[in-house]
C-alpha cells in the first residue's frame, strides 16, 4: 500500500512539472508571435522571398529599384474643334464633295480639312494663319497618315510611287503645272473622293476642287502615293 502512495506521489510531481514547462513555453510562443505580428506592420508586405512592393518602388533582395513608370495614353491631336462637332462633319463635307455622308468614315481627315479650310495661302508658308500647298500637303499626310514627305511639291512628286488617276484614293497626291506646259511641279494637293482634292489654292486658300475642272484639267501633271494601300 505504502508504495502504491509513493508511486502516486511521484508520479503527480513528474505531471506538475510537465504543466509548468508546457506553461512556459506556449508563453513563449505567444509572446513570439506577438512580437512578429507588431513588427510585421511596420514592414512592407512580401509576394515572393527577398521582394518587397512599396509604391513608387521595388526591393529586390534589400536593393531599392525605382518602379517603372505608368504607360500614358498619347494625347490625341488638337484639331481645334469637339469630337461632338466632328462627327457632323460627313454631313457637311458630302455637300462640298458629292458623296452620301455614310461613305466618309475618315473624321480625322474631315476634322483636319474642316481646321484648314479657309486659311489664307501665301508661299513658303506654314503656320495655322498662312500656308501653302506643299506645307498643306505635308502636314495633312502628316496628322492623318502619320506619313512624313518632303516639303516642296516637286520633291514630294519626284518622292512618290506614280499612279493612274483612275486609281487614285483618299490621302494620294495630284500634281500641277500651273505657270506652264512642262512637266515642272508648281501646284499639289490631296485627293479626298469622288476626283475631288484639297489644297492651298493662291486665290482662295485652302479649299476644295474637281480635277475635272477646265483650270485644274490643264494644269494636271499626275499622282503620287506615299500611303500604303
Amino acid at each position: 500500500m505504502r508504495y502504491k502512495v509513493y508511486i502516486i506521489a511521484v508520479l503527480g510531481f513528474f505531471l506538475l512539472s510537465g504543466c509548468k514547462s508546457l506553461g512556459r513555453l506556449t508563453s513563449k510562443d505567444q509572446s513570439s508571435a506577438r512580437g512578429q505580428a507588431g513588427s510585421s506592420s511596420s514592414m512592407p508586405r512580401g509576394f515572393l522571398d527577398n521582394i518587397a512592393v512599396l509604391p513608387g518602388e521595388v526591393k529586390v533582395a534589400g536593393v531599392k529599384v525605382a518602379a517603372p513608370p505608368v504607360a500614358e495614353t498619347e494625347p490625341k491631336k488638337n484639331v481645334g474643334i469637339t469630337y461632338d462637332a466632328a462627327l457632323s462633319l460627313p454631313n457637311k463635307y458630302a455637300n462640298l464633295l458629292g458623296v452620301a455622308p455614310t461613305s466618309l468614315t475618315n473624321l480625322e481627315l474631315l476634322a483636319q480639312m474642316e481646321k484648314w479650310f479657309g486659311t489664307q495661302y501665301c508661299f513658303g508658308g506654314s503656320t495655322d494663319s498662312c500656308i501653302d500647298c506643299s506645307s498643306f500637303t505635308q502636314v495633312i499626310l502628316r496628322d492623318v497618315y502619320n506619313v512624313k514627305i518632303p516639303r516642296n511639291s516637286q520633291q514630294q512628286f519626284d518622292a512618290s510611287t506614280k499612279i493612274e488617276t483612275e486609281n487614285l484614293k483618299e490621302g494620294d497626291l495630284v500634281f500641277f503645272n500651273t505657270v506652264s506646259a512642262s512637266m515642272i511641279i508648281t501646284h499639289v494637293g490631296v485627293y479626298v473622293c469622288n476626283n475631288k482634292f484639297v489644297h492651298a489654292s493662291t486665290s482662295k486658300g485652302v479649299t476644295i476642287n474637281d480635277l475635272s475642272e477646265k483650270y485644274f484639267a490643264k494644269a494636271y501633271r499626275g499622282a503620287g502615293r506615299f500611303i500604303n494601300p
